[in-house]
């Protein structure tokens, strides 16, 4: 298997950004139903058509022309592309929330309130079916490598799970958990208790064909923000402390879980607030503001561990190349379907319709 290094970037993208979904140790773990069937959405559309039909152009254009209109968009990325828009969310002070989502697989979404709540867009009607048809065999072919590629990924993945299991195991009896939940009471005590607790969830990571990738937007709507710098897993520790202290305060929060370990967060932003406490680097004078964990950690007294902690480390990282490597295969077939489906499909029509759906949609 040709190996490649596993890319990590931060990308500034200006706007409120986040994924609804991740490439995670148990496979494909989608948040879709906790995005999108949220109280505060009033109309809802389920984007359907293959790749390369223009789904993510779609719902770019309908978030910019919501803007336009004075409609707050927050656009969520998809997790294995981040190159491509999964969704919209537009909200508005004094009108319901609107939504537009990719509800092809892996996140298949079905109405099930039809016509007075979702409604499909079919932008398969825009393809030509004919020459689909004469590359039926060439889009297969890619398919089963998309697939197998994907299989291969989510065992690497596995494996990356079991050993930070592993490594959890052996560092617990040298975490100082009495006063890590001490030190999580101390900074809870800035922030006000609220009226009820609220949780959004926007991942800011991503782990896919294009690498790990961070969208700064908690760094960049928060007021202060924390980067705390985490030691052998204690960072996740302190995290949840912090979560489970803004339930019991009935705070308003935003939460990002980790993209490989879904049972763990990686930031949390207290909203009313404006204050974020992250686990991972955003770039900017931001990071200047640190919270280290290595005081919560004995790391004196692990020593004689050592070398078998170093070593899950390493393997982790390795499993993690494995990862990016199969992406990286997934990326190769995906984008020779999605060339196919390109040269199909009638894409002056489709903008024609882009149009006439964001007019009636925004009465502009």
């Amino acid at each position: 298997m040709k190996k490649t290094k596993a890319i990590f970037t931060i990308r500034s993208t200006g706007e409120d950004a986040y994924f609804a979904a991740s490439n995670s140790v148990r496979g494909f773990q989608s948040y879709y139903s906790a995005c999108f069937d949220s109280a505060r959405i009033g109309r809802l559309y389920a984007v359907k058509g293959g790749p390369g039909t223009g789904k993510s152009r779609f719902l770019r254009t309908v978030a910019e022309r919501g803007a336009e209109c004075g409609w707050h968009p927050e656009l969520i990325y998809c997790s294995s592309d981040p190159n491509s828009l999964d969704g919209v969310i537009l909200t508005k002070p004094g009108e319901e929330g609107i939504a537009l989502l990719d509800a092809t697989a892996p996140h298949v979404y079905e109405p099930n309130r039809p016509g007075y709540r979702e409604e499909l867009i079919n932008l398969g009607s825009f393809w030509n079916g004919a020459l689909l048809r004469a590359r039926a065999e060439e889009i297969a072919g890619q398919n089963r490598r998309k697939q197998q590629a994907y299989r291969m990924a989510y065992r690497y993945l596995a494996a990356y799970g079991e050993i930070t299991a592993t490594r959890d195991e052996l560092v617990e009896p040298y975490l100082r958990k009495k006063a890590l939940y001490a030190f999580a009471e101390k900074w809870m005590r800035q922030i006000p208790e609220e009226d009820a607790f609220e949780e959004q969830i926007a991942l800011a990571r991503s782990v896919g064909m294009r690498g790990m990738v961070t969208l700064d937007t908690y760094y960049a709507n928060a007021k202060t923000a924390y980067f705390v710098e985490d030691c052998r897993g204690s960072a996740a520790l302190f995290l949840g402390a912090l979560y489970e202290i803004a339930k019991r305060k009935k705070l308003s929060v935003r939460v990002s879980y980790h993209p490989l370990l879904p049972d763990r967060l990686d930031g949390i932003f207290f909203k009313n607030a404006g204050v974020a406490f992250l686990a991972f680097e955003g770039g900017g004078k931001e990071t200047r503001r640190k919270i280290s964990m290595r005081r919560f950690v004995d790391t004196g007294a692990m020593h004689s561990g050592r070398e078998e902690l170093n070593f899950a480390e390493r393997m982790r990282r390795a499993m993690l190349r494995g990862a990016a490597d199969c992406f990286l295969r997934v990326s190769e077939a995906h984008f020779s379907i999605e060339e196919i489906y390109i040269r199909a499909m009638d894409f002056g029509a489709k903008e024609t319709f882009t149009r006439s759906f964001c007019a009636s949609l925004f009465q502009a």
